[in-house]
């Protein structure tokens, strides 16, 4: 493609946070199918929400591969890659006439998707420093939030007035629309060392693993955010079970429940923002708070179990655990990667898939449980933001005995 078709690099964090947005999109907008999909096939509610697990193993599991091959080959073409793979997963999905064909779309959807945040935050890392990226990525939380609040209503919206196939098509629509910024992109990656040109591909990723596996702060805040990511999708797999068969509510206002229930993670990211740029709380600081009020939140749902299930009880639970979830994972990435010096792609590659694999086996947990009830949902819920907070302390005492030395 020639120079004028390209670009200009200040776009990147742009098209980086669009393709980061539409990754995001894609893992819960078809969270309220699930009820659906489990009629049109007459499958359980348990099979139904393991289609969570797919994606989620799906998007973990490539993981061990966009990272070195984005710090190896360039971050442009494994970015038009993802855009490709996530438009072919909708399709099929959209176009199976059998559930396993939407278990397959489904996997290959995920696989695109856990691509573009990798890729995205990768090339903003490269085109900006370190000040510049940790504020890029904080209002970009800000954006993940806000398109996380709305995919409740966008998923029930279209379930409603298309169904669940519409849903899909829908989303391939849209996921096309993103590529042709993609071809046009800039390449950010800088020329690889002469040395690491010359050695074998596989050498070079394992010594690339071997150094971020090396870093302890990315391990304990991947460990964070894929228990409190774990938690929500334990929430989002179960929550429309919860609100539509127990609560006897409809789907739109399902939908608009959700985004009463995520409203405060938009709020959370706000303020983690404002408290970084104010200097209120350090980083650190922020993501351990933002872990306390999770495990509040989730163990006040867990407690209020024990009476008749209500619409109030719920949000109340809910609002307090995403608020908690919107101050600690919007800059958890950002805490993990502190210790990143090279392969960048690789190490937020680790991240991911860390983080993703816990969330996978947190949300598989669901599924075998059947989470449709409210003692269910917020017990597993619990549990999870508990690990992660102790996470979080680990890697806050870590950067603590960093700053002393």
């Amino acid at each position: 493609m020639s120079a004028a078709l390209k670009l200009d690099t200040r776009f990147i964090p742009t098209l980086a946070g669009a393709a980061i947005v539409m990754s995001q999109l894609s893992n819960f907008v078809f969270a309220p199918a699930l009820p659906e999909i489990g009629r049109y096939f007459e499958i359980s509610a348990g099979r139904s929400q393991m289609l969570m697990s797919v994606f989620l193993t799906g998007y973990a599991s490539v993981q061990i591969l966009v990272g070195p091959l984005a710090d190896r080959f360039g971050r442009r073409p494994v970015l038009i890659g993802g855009v490709a793979l996530l438009a072919l997963g909708a399709v099929i999905a959209a176009l199976a006439p059998v559930v396993a064909g939407v278990f397959i779309g489904i996997f290959i959807l995920s696989v695109g998707a856990g691509v573009l945040p990798t890729v995205g935050q990768a090339m903003i890392r490269d085109s900006r420093d370190a000040q510049a990226t940790l504020m890029i990525l904080a209002r970009l939380g800000t954006a993940l939030a806000l398109a996380s609040a709305l995919t409740p209503i966008i998923g029930t919206s279209l379930v409603g007035t298309l169904g669940w196939r519409g849903l899909f098509a829908v989303l391939a629509a849209v996921v096309l629309a993103l590529g042709p910024f993609a071809f046009a992109s800039p390449e950010t990656l800088a020329r690889p060392a002469e040395e690491d040109r010359r050695r074998p591909h596989m050498v070079v990723t394992l010594e690339s693993y071997r150094i971020a596996l090396g870093q302890r702060r990315l391990v304990l805040y991947a460990t964070m955010i894929g228990c409190l990511t774990g938690a929500l999708t334990i929430f989002f797999i179960g929550a429309p079970f919860l609100f539509m068969h127990q609560l006897k509510v409809s789907v739109h206002t399902y939908g608009i429940l959700a985004f009463v229930a995520f409203l405060p993670f938009i709020i959370g990211s706000i303020v983690v923002r404002e408290s970084l740029r104010r200097q209120w709380l350090s980083l650190h600081a922020n993501i351990l708070v933002g872990c306390i009020l999770a495990v509040l939140g989730a163990a006040i749902g867990w407690l209020t179990s024990v009476f008749e299930p209500s619409v109030i009880l719920i949000l109340l639970s809910a609002g307090t655990f995403t608020f908690g979830l919107g101050m600690a994972v919007v800059v958890g990435r950002s805490a993990a990667l502190t210790e990143a010096t090279r392969d960048i792609a690789t190490s937020s590659a680790l991240v991911t898939f860390l983080m993703t694999v816990l969330a996978a086996a947190i949300s598989a947990a669901a599924g075998f449980v059947e989470t449709t009830e409210h003692a269910p949902i917020f017990s597993l819920m619990f549990v999870s933001a508990l690990i992660g907070f102790a996470a979080a302390f680990a890697g806050n005492s870590l950067a603590r005995a960093a700053a002393a030395t």
